[in-house]
């Protein structure tokens, strides 16, 4: 059997928007299957995961509802641990990404970035609705497909020919919040500068760290310079406010990732044997 292993063990996120689908729970038991044959050989697996609770799609539908994101986001989450106790999955700690320790941790990370001089601002144009008085995610514009003319189409991907393209590409573009023609708008974002971390990916992926076929396929997309992500948004938005502007929030794909984390930090809290640097320390 060998020597026993320390192994933390997650699934994806399920959004905070709706109930579980079949795919997530096919995913949770295939999981739960697996940290439980680790532990009947010796190991200590520990598994936790969490509800993905920040964006603007949450936002807009507890404004639908009547209500408020965060007395939405707990209303799903409860839903959500109902149905993995139903199916008797042996989650260790199942938590939310709208959480203090998550909080702590996406600040600390983007401070840390900052101090290495791997954040930088740019004055960006977007899609602004001005009868909602917001700007707009790409999935909230609608419009002409600029490849192939389908009507209707999603402002960063067609579904007919399966183009991704920029929002502004998009032929008569309306908001799905308003109906209205969106306006451009100026506004300065905070970037994370991917490229400065493609030394370290590359050798990582050389390391033995992952399968040979899954490092094969990631050195492709390392194989040209990174571009600068975009890691603000504006208000109206539902998630943190960036430490040192709080007028800034943190796009949901910085924090949402950060959550794993946050949801084992939030566990070892309560299990003393269970030490946060021994798996997640640098």
């Amino acid at each position: 059997m060998g020597t026993p292993r320390s192994i933390l063990v997650t699934s994806a996120l399920p959004y905070a928007n709706g109930p579980l689908h079949l795919g997530h729970i096919v995913e949770f038991v295939q999981t739960d299957i697996w940290v439980r044959f680790q532990k009947l050989n010796g190991h200590n697996c520990i598994y936790v995961c969490a509800d993905d609770a920040h964006g603007t799609p949450i936002m807009i539908k507890a404004q639908q509802e009547n209500t408020t994101p965060e007395v939405l986001i707990e209303q799903i989450g409860a839903l959500h641990r109902q149905d993995i106790a139903a199916f008797h999955i042996g989650v260790d700690n199942f938590y939310t990404t709208h959480s203090p320790e998550n909080q702590k941790l996406a600040n600390e990370i983007y401070l840390s970035l900052k101090q290495a001089g791997s954040i930088v601002t740019k004055t960006i144009k977007q899609a602004y609705d001005p009868i909602k008085e917001m700007f707009l995610p790409d999935r909230f514009i609608r419009g002409q497909c600029p490849h192939c003319g389908a009507v209707d189409q999603y402002g960063d991907h067609c579904e007919q020919c399966h183009h991704t393209y920029d929002a502004q590409e998009l032929i008569n573009p309306v908001s799905v919040l308003s109906g209205v023609t969106p306006v451009e708008k100026e506004s300065v974002h905070y970037f994370f500068r991917l490229n400065d971390y493609a030394p370290m990916l590359k050798s990582w992926l050389r390391s033995g760290a992952v399968a040979t076929e899954v490092a094969n396929k990631l050195e492709e997309m390392l194989q040209d310079n990174l571009q600068d992500w975009d890691i603000s948004r504006d208000a109206p938005y539902f998630g943190f406010t960036l430490p040192d502007h709080p007028e800034k929030y943190f796009y949901v794909w910085l924090d949402a990732p950060i959550g794993y984390m946050a949801s084992f930090q939030n566990l070892s809290s309560r299990r003393p044997e269970l030490e946060f640097q021994q798996f997640w320390g640098k």
